[in-house]
């Protein structure tokens, strides 16, 4: 066995230990609170974006996550009537002046029947067969200081599927076959895949202006949650330092608030990309990467409830003389590349793939109604008559939409959409573009240890719409939801714009997810029924995923 797979049995262990130390403990209802488990695309954060629309949360940016415990402490309104008001209040322990609390431990199984499914969850590769998950942590706070620990373990049985051959040998051999610089494997290896990882694991200190620290826990830039254009929690979040706004800052007409970062990412052992860590050569780029971004929100005075702002993300080589003063910098460059000097590679901005967004999204007060849009760009313009004449060159978009459709003191109905755009657009026919999250020298792509760092729909001309309800009570939740992914079209689009409809390679999903407090515990079920049409555009497919989580509440 793996040192990842044993620690997942060891944490798994630690977890029913504690749950049975306590399975006598009372009553049906309840529950502990999830307060120090907010963290990016979680149910709690979800449920939070909902209240806001009705008034219940103030009007704060959502664009620049995750949130720190002070801003949460902002966000969350102990006299605000909800069904899951007692879950929100805090439930923070004291010692000797240190407050603690614990991230409640936690198990998921998740099986597929067919292939892999699965996204937005983190570190979590669920392939064919079971997939099993375990986390818990803790938090303390003192004074501005605060530190989180919320390591996760996973070990997918990862069970044999058809995959499409690279003609690469080794562990390449399990890699993207389509694309296959990037770094998105088919299958994580023949055998079982087990990663211990940090997870949500933070050191922050929060001044009344400025807040600074390290993370390893998934960063969310922009509106989006299902399709997140830049960053959102499909991968395992990255080593990186942070420093930025502990709050909106007033300068009279907007309040503005953001961060800026710098990190490392990593490749998964079945990328293309071998030889040194370092950058050698082209044929060389190096197997670890550097990143750095900002992202900058902006809430203009007079108009409550709109929020603008933009984000700039940078895979970067790894040199091997070492990370150069200028790194930075780099996110605060020039937006054009010419712009930019020669660089180690031999050409202007080719060391680089930039990624950059401009969003904005629109709470209507106490109406329950919020809508959001994103677009960004995969690439540099030459010049700015380029980025006049043609703003679409590798473009990307997102739009969504959410609605409070009845709220009182026992239970919430909402809804939710949310489409995405990666396909290539009209102006591919006259001018050959790069594709999204694809990058010419630095292979990996988009990528962080062999899963997209934004949208789950795939890499080059892809697509995806979510349609979904959530019903939340004081006994728990269920979310039913319909889910069309358009992973890769096959066809001639680039000369002579014409697509062959039977090549395009869609998944449709159905799928209904339940949450109940049973004593002690939170017992989630679910069960998604997932058709992919043209899937490797050889044949149809099938998949039953199904999920059980067990959540212990440490009351």
């Amino acid at each position: 066995m793996t040192r990842a797979g044993r620690v997942t049995k060891c944490l798994a262990s630690v977890s029913l230990l504690i749950a049975s130390a306590a399975s006598a403990q009372a009553g049906e209802g309840g529950g502990d609170s999830f307060r120090s488990e907010i963290f990016v695309g979680s149910q709690p954060e979800n449920y939070l974006r909902y209240l806001q629309t009705m008034g219940l949360v103030p009007l704060y940016p959502w664009s620049s996550r995750p949130f720190s415990f002070r801003e949460l402490d902002h966000l969350i309104l102990s006299d605000s009537a909800h069904p899951w008001r007692d879950r929100l209040r805090s439930s923070t322990r004291n010692f000797h002046g240190i407050q603690y609390d614990f991230v409640r431990p936690n198990a998921t199984f998740r099986y597929n029947t067919g292939f892999p499914f699965g996204s937005n969850d983190g570190p979590v590769w669920a392939g064919r067969g079971l997939t099993s998950a375990v986390q818990l942590g803790a938090s303390a706070r003192w004074g501005p200081a605060s530190l989180t620990i919320a390591p996760m373990a996973f070990r997918a049985e990862n069970r044999y599927f058809f995959i499409l051959p690279t003609g690469r040998p080794g562990p390449a051999a399990f890699g993207n076959a389509t694309f296959g610089g990037v770094d998105l494997p088919q299958r994580f290896g023949d055998e079982p895949y087990s990663q211990l990882d940090p997870g949500q694991s933070t050191v922050r200190v929060d001044l009344p202006i400025i807040s600074f620290g390290v993370s390893t826990a998934n960063i969310g830039w922009g509106p989006g949650t299902d399709y997140p254009l830049l960053l959102g929690n499909n991968a395992a979040g990255f080593p990186h330092a942070f420093v930025g706004s502990s709050a909106p800052v007033n300068i009279l007409i907007a309040k503005l608030h953001g961060s800026v970062m710098w990190g490392r990412l990593a490749q998964s052992r079945f990328s293309s990309v071998t030889g040194p860590s370092e950058f050698r050569s082209n044929a060389e780029p190096g197997r670890k990467r550097f990143t750095t971004g900002f992202v900058l929100t902006a809430q203009p005075w007079g108009v409550p409830g709109l929020e603008l702002g933009g984000a700039r993300f940078f895979h970067s080589i790894w040199p091997s003389s070492g990370i150069p003063g200028s790194y930075l910098t780099k996110a605060f460059g020039g937006i054009l590349k010419n712009s930019l000097r020669p660089d180690s590679s031999g050409g202007r901005g080719i060391a680089d793939n930039q990624l950059l967004e401009i969003f904005g999204r629109w709470v209507f007060p106490h109406s329950g109604v919020e809508i959001s849009a994103e677009y960004g760009r995969d690439d540099y313009s030459e010049d700015a008559r380029e980025l006049l004449q043609e703003p679409d060159h590798s473009r990307f978009y997102n739009i969504g939409m959410r609605k409070v459709f009845s709220l009182n003191a026992k239970s919430m109905t909402t809804g939710r959409f949310e489409v995405i755009n990666l396909q290539e657009p009209t102006l591919q026919r006259y001018r050959p573009q790069g594709e999204i999250y694809i990058h010419g020298l630095i292979r990996q792509g988009h990528t962080q240890r062999g899963q997209l760092l934004g949208a789950d729909v795939g890499v080059g001309a892809a697509a995806g719409s979510t349609v979904a309800v959530d019903h939340y009570s004081e006994l728990g939740r269920w979310t039913l939801s319909w889910t069309r992914d358009l992973h890769q079209e096959n066809g001639t689009f680039e000369k002579f714009g014409n697509q062959y409809s039977n090549s395009m390679d869609v998944t449709h999903s159905i799928g209904f997810e339940m949450t109940r407090l049973v004593r002690s515990f939170d017992v989630t079920t679910g069960l998604t029924l997932v058709r992919n049409y043209n899937r490797d555009y050889i044949a149809d497919a099938a998949n039953i995923n199904a999920i059980v989580g067990v959540r212990y509440n440490m009351r």
